[in-house]
């Protein structure tokens, strides 16, 4: 389905609102975000966040600025359409890990310039665990960046070991709730009542409690199931009922 017929299956799944994804749009003319502005605006979906991609890990210096380039445009799109923030990824833990000290100074400033377009906008940019990157690298950067608008899309499903419960995914999930603006709710193994085989909601839903987290679950289904609409059926009636 392209990207309106998603948004009224959003719709019809009695959603809340929309995360719209960069790789989704057939344009970004003026005429087409202004026609899916309307087409939110018609069918009662807050757009939550527009998602950017970004690699910031690599190693060489021009392809990391071209990255933050492409980037930009996602802060564009989001500010016309009017969400709160955009989604982007640091990059890749492992490279991270492999460039040491030298590449992660190369890093940092360049998250902070992200920031920085936001801030330009007024929208949170939200860098979120992806790549096998770990709570440790993420919270360092937004410690050592220390910007007010650079918080996390936090990934309940990327944490080390990527896909699967490991023995610190609860414990990640607890560290980097507090400066999440949107959480990424991964969902697997769906049973008839929308809970995941694996990853305990319920206990997901406290943590994020805990932490005052009052923002947007944005649901990724990525079973093997391929009635992928009736697992989110399944997913979102299970997370209204933990509300």
């Amino acid at each position: 389905m392209d990207q309106m017929a998603w948004l009224k299956e959003c719709a019809s799944l009695g959603l809340d609102g929309a995360e719209l994804l960069f790789c989704h749009f057939p344009s970004t003319d003026a005429s087409y975000l202004t026609a899916l502005r309307k087409a939110c605006s018609d069918l009662f979906l807050t757009v939550s966040m527009v998602s950017a991609g970004g690699h910031l890990t690599v190693g060489d210096d021009a392809q990391r600025q071209k990255e933050i380039e492409d980037i930009a445009k996602w802060v564009d799109v989001a500010a016309f359409l009017g969400a709160p923030c955009v989604r982007f990824f640091c990059g890749s833990g492992a490279e991270l890990s492999a460039g040491g000290d030298a590449l992660y100074r190369k890093v940092v400033p360049a998250v902070r310039q992200v920031a920085e377009l936001g801030a330009t906008k007024g929208i949170v940019m939200a860098m979120e665990n992806h790549g096998g990157t770990t709570a440790d690298q993420l919270l360092s950067l937004i410690g050592d960046v220390n910007h007010p608008f650079l918080k996390f899309t936090l990934d309940t499903g990327n944490y080390p070991p990527t896909s699967q419960v490991g023995p610190d995914t609860y414990k990640s999930i607890e560290r980097c709730a507090p400066h999440a603006a949107i959480v990424h709710a991964k969902f697997f193994n769906v049973s008839k009542n929308g809970k995941d085989r694996d990853f305990d909601w319920a206990k997901i839903h406290f943590i994020l409690a805990k932490a005052g987290f009052r923002g947007f679950l944005s649901v990724e289904y990525e079973g093997e199931d391929a009635d992928e609409v009736g697992n989110m059926r399944r997913i979102a009636g299970y997370l209204k009922r933990l509300r």
